[in-house]
């Protein structure tokens, strides 16, 4: 994680083509310059300034070299490897797209025992010699490796597609993943192309400015593709692999809208090979550049692993970032931590919708048609009030083994209760996922659930209140991807409380000598609080915990005393619990002292479902005394809705609740 007391102050926020101008300014203090290629693919000469190339030599580090194969490979699906999990077919224009726009997706795939296969359709070049881009090549293998946790050793090999010969890298150790490498000029962020390579780019083949497209010089493969080429090799490579899922880049996007060229076309490619595919299957497409834009939505341990992975690419591309440290300043450190499909929500995805009552689930048993002991992923997980599961924590919920529709879950309560909302929160893994499904309730009556959300965002089921003593939600229908159905948190809430209850008529009495009104006594209750958060930086010190220390201090004069989640803006939050209710009135927030990073306005939600709006926080530090109708509650969250644009970092300095008596 960024260490934020190496930060010096920033100028406001800019858009990725000036950011990117900033990094080349910087970068051009280094003795060997060169024009730099962006994370994603080389970046314009307008947004990184021109370079002389370095002598075209490789550089230090060792690389892995795989091992030449004279049988052409990759005509089937990982030949050598079970593929019974599903197969993937990822579309992306350079070596680190994935790893940055999909990487979350990617560790996923991988883990459940995919095959995975990554067609790189650009060299990534940067209109530079071929031991840069083939060093971004070897990168990606020993990334590859790394996520599945094997030793780098690759098979060189050749697939033959539509008229042309491919290269192709299978993972020796893991068969089951494979590259593909078309090594076509990187086409530059704007689609304007390099001169080394003629100015050729995706975007002009694409849009009719040229007609036809050549592989840069010291491919493995060297040839030309029409747009006609084009097509026919994507539709090949796609039904030549069989996939269950495809997977690619912005195909929602338009060139021009801050995303690269290359992005777009490869995604507008795609699309239109799996539009033709007949064969049952899922497509994803991924959006790029412009994620930087919107909240983060990865846990700290997805962005880690996230990281991770980029890392051991980086250490072979010497024009990127290769730690968090490193990456703090760059767009790379905003990528690392978000992932976002095209058409998702920019909300984070565990952030809860606005109650309307009061949560009764704690008052019921839960019980499940099926659930998985051995791996703790029981019903009661489902009832935790920790929307997570796998792969970021898998105990923290609901699983029935080999379950799909006709799957259920029931609570039940004692009493009896009134109710009138139910929230739902699918398994947040790509693979399983509830399309459908019904309530029903004691009194007989049933509510229609339509499709979870799959990333496992809390979805709120309205209904006129009911009495009942138990309710039951039972699956329907599934994807078809779908193994281990199950939930990751379940939820009931009764209407609040509308009708006072009648105050009997006081006997008259003597008025009484007027005696002061007493003032309310305030009770610091913070330190009985349990402090959870969306993310923290354990590697500098600066945790939850930190928040709740009793210190109002942070960076620059006492960085360890403060709480931070790195690169966090919009959606980061800070929870306080109590084992028991708590009469809470009043909230005091100190922001980060620093001068960059400030909170300008948030919303307080507490466990009974209300919500109190949080103006802007004095940049300073300096306290935000929030008070508020007296409410009985067991936690309260802290959400931040809106940062300054300087903010790279956000966090507090210190959070403290006070109950009144």
């Amino acid at each position: 994680m960024p260490r934020t007391e190496h930060r010096t102050t920033r100028a406001p926020r800019r858009t990725w083509r000036t950011r990117a101008a900033s990094a080349a300014a910087v970068l051009g203090v280094l003795a060997v310059v060169a024009v730099i290629a962006g994370p994603g693919g080389a970046m314009s000469a307008d947004a990184r300034g021109r370079r002389t190339p370095p002598p075209s030599t490789p550089t230090s580090t060792p690389t892995p070299t795989p091992t030449p194969s004279s049988t052409p490979t990759g005509g089937t699906a990982a030949a050598n490897a079970d593929c019974s999990a599903g197969r993937v077919l990822t579309m992306v224009a350079h070596a680190d797209d994935d790893l940055l726009f999909s990487g979350t997706e990617l560790r996923a795939d991988i883990d459940a025992g995919k095959c995975v296969r990554s067609v790189i359709v650009t060299a990534g070049d940067a209109g530079k010699p071929a031991w840069y881009w083939q060093a971004r090549e070897n990168g990606l293998m020993a990334s590859y490796a790394s996520i599945a946790g094997v030793s780098s050793n690759w098979t060189a090999g050749q697939l033959p597609v539509a008229g042309h010969t491919l290269r192709t890298a299978t993972l020796a150790t893991a068969p089951r993943l494979s590259l593909v490498f078309l090594e076509l000029p990187d086409g530059n962020i704007d689609g304007s192309g390099f001169a080394a390579t003629g100015g050729e780019s995706l975007e002009k083949l694409y849009e009719g400015q040229i007609s036809t497209i050549h592989t840069v010089t010291g491919a493995a493969q060297p040839t030309s593709f029409s747009l006609t080429d084009l097509r026919a090799t994507f539709s090949g490579l796609v039904t030549g692999y069989a996939p269950t899922e495809i997977h690619t880049l912005d195909h929602g996007g338009t060139y021009g809208d801050g995303d690269h060229s290359d992005h777009h076309t490869v995604a507008y490619l795609a699309d239109q090979a799996q539009s033709a595919y007949t064969a049952t299957h899922t497509f994803t497409g991924y959006l790029g550049y412009p994620i930087a834009d919107r909240p983060s939505n990865l846990s700290s341990a997805q962005t880690a692993a996230k990281a991770a992975a980029f890392f051991a690419y980086a250490a072979y591309d010497g024009e990127t970032c290769g730690s968090t440290s490193a990456c703090a300043s760059r767009p790379e450190g905003s990528w690392l931590s978000r992932q976002y499909a095209v058409g998702s929500s920019a909300q984070p995805p565990t952030d809860p919708p606005t109650s309307q009552g009061t949560d009764v689930t704690a008052g019921a048993t839960v019980t499940a048609s099926a659930e998985n002991p051995a791996d703790g992923q029981t019903a009661v997980k489902a009832v935790d009030g920790v929307v997570s599961g796998y792969p970021d924590a898998p105990t923290a919920e609901w699983a029935a083994p080999g379950g799909r529709a006709g799957t259920w879950i029931q609570l039940n309560w004692s009493a009896g209760t009134t109710l009138h909302e139910i929230d739902l929160a699918d398994r947040p893994n790509s693979d399983d996922q509830v399309t459908g499904g019904t309530l029903t309730f004691s009194d007989g009556t049933s509510v229609a659930v339509s499709s979870l959300d799959n990333g496992g965002a809390v979805q709120r089921v309205a209904f006129s209140a009911r009495q009942v003593t138990w309710v039951r939600f039972t699956v329907g229908s599934v994807s078809s991807t779908t193994r281990n159905v199950g939930l990751a948190e379940i939820r009931a809430f009764r209407p609040a409380d509308t009708t006072p209850t009648p105050t009997p008529t006081p006997t008259p009495t003597p008025t009484p000598t007027p005696t002061p009104t007493p003032t309310p006594t305030l009770a610091d209750v913070t330190g009985s609080a349990t402090p959870t958060a969306a993310w923290d930086d354990q590697s500098t010190g600066q945790t939850v915990a930190k928040a709740v220390d009793g210190v109002v201090s942070g960076y620059p004069d006492n960085p360890t005393a403060e709480w931070v989640a790195p690169w966090g803006r919009t959606g980061v939050w800070i929870q306080l619990d109590w084992s028991a209710s708590q009469h809470l009135g009043r909230i005091v927030l100190h922001d980060r002292p620093n001068s960059s990073d400030q909170v300008t306005s948030g919303t307080l939600t507490f466990s009974d479902g209300s919500q109190v709006a949080v103006g802007t926080l004095p940049n300073g530090g300096d306290a935000l005394t929030v008070d508020f109708t007296p409410r009985d509650v067991t936690w309260v969250r802290f959400t931040v809705t809106g940062v300054s644009n300087s903010t790279g970092n956000v966090g507090l300095s210190e959070i403290r609740a006070w109950t009144t008596g």
